[in-house]
């Protein structure tokens, strides 16, 4: 499973345990094979998102595959160029994986004692915003604030890392691509807010990730029309909540999916607007080979004819609508 699949699995697991139905779970649901104690509910949660189970059409199918494969491999060495990963960083790296809650434990107060003794000295980014990189810094000062490791604490710490490692990916990527700004991107990355809403932030970036390597990957777009469609994504993730299933209009020149066109569009459609405020006025002209009504066929109104000379005399006709909206103010 991948870095952001782990993260969704965590941060389902412990909002679940927020919520009190799984407390008792630490009571009744470890099992106990060869001296190890292993998560059974995590593990089945894990099993059932790895599952590979495929229906329908198998070419089609590997087609999606390999699409995603490819959109996915270039998403994984995003997230492995960055070069100033600070300690907690690579801590997640490493404990991501674990397959038990004692091991959950065990890793953390190894590190805190570990710390706590003078044995490492870990470096972390000025500004982050989990308890364990929170606790690293009062190290600095001499003294570290004793924390229980009881409950659904371990788990919260290594979600926090999670985020917090996540967050600086995203942000370098559309840095580093000149996409976006940091400024533009400070709603997504607080840590001001609870932890449910930085998980749906990071699910937001995701998204908007998701978008532009797939438009670079499959479609081969450039920065001139990425830059663009992430400032669209950027503006409607401000105002809401995380969705997958949003349809972005994105503005593309018809220059950019020439390649893509058949040999003969069966439509062709422009979108203007014009005006601003309550004066805007947005008009939708589009020719199309099929009617946009049945009763049109019965009449040559607003037809284009195409006449071509192939052994005979073919007639092709187009029809045109025209459709324009406007604000109306009732008294």
């Amino acid at each position: 499973m991948d870095t952001y699949g782990l993260l969704a699995v965590w941060s389902g697991y412990l909002f679940v345990m927020m919520s009190g139905d799984l407390y008792d779970w630490f009571d009744d649901s470890f099992l106990f094979h060869s001296g190890e104690i292993y998560f059974s509910p995590l593990l089945d949660l894990k099993k059932k998102l790895d599952g590979s189970c495929v229906s329908g059409n198998r070419n089609g199918m590997e087609k999606i595959k390999c699409d995603t494969e490819a959109v996915d491999s270039s998403i994984k060495s995003i997230f492995s160029e960055r070069g100033d990963v600070d300690f907690a960083e690579q801590l997640w790296c490493k404990m991501k994986c674990v397959s038990s809650y004692q091991e959950l434990i065990a890793c953390f107060t190894l590190v805190l004692e570990s710390r706590e003794c003078g044995e490492i000295q870990p470096w972390i980014h000025h500004g982050s915003g989990s308890l364990l990189s929170k606790l690293i810094q009062q190290s600095y000062h001499g003294k570290m604030e004793a924390v229980s490791l009881t409950g659904i604490t371990p788990v919260q710490m290594l979600l926090e890392i999670g985020l917090d490692k996540m967050k600086k990916d995203y942000v370098s990527f559309f840095i580093g691509q000149e996409l976006a700004t940091l400024t533009s991107l400070d709603c997504f990355i607080s840590t001001s807010v609870d932890l449910q809403e930085q998980v749906h932030c990071v699910q937001k970036l995701h998204h908007m990730l998701e978008i532009m390597v797939s438009c670079t990957v499959l479609l081969q777009f450039k920065h001139e029309s990425l830059f663009p469609w992430t400032q669209i994504c950027i503006k409607y993730y401000r105002e809401n909540p995380p969705d997958e299933k949003h349809v972005f209009q994105l503005p593309v020149s018809s220059a950019l999916v020439k390649k893509f066109y058949p040999d003969h569009p069966e439509v062709w459609k422009v979108d203007i607007s014009s005006g601003h405020g309550p004066k805007e006025v947005k008009t939708t002209w589009q020719v199309s080979t099929n009617p946009p009504v049945e009763h049109m066929m019965s009449n040559n109104t607003g037809l284009l004819s195409d006449s071509t000379v192939n052994a005979g005399i073919e007639e092709k006709m187009s029809f045109i609508t025209v459709v324009k909206c406007s604000q109306v103010h009732f008294r």
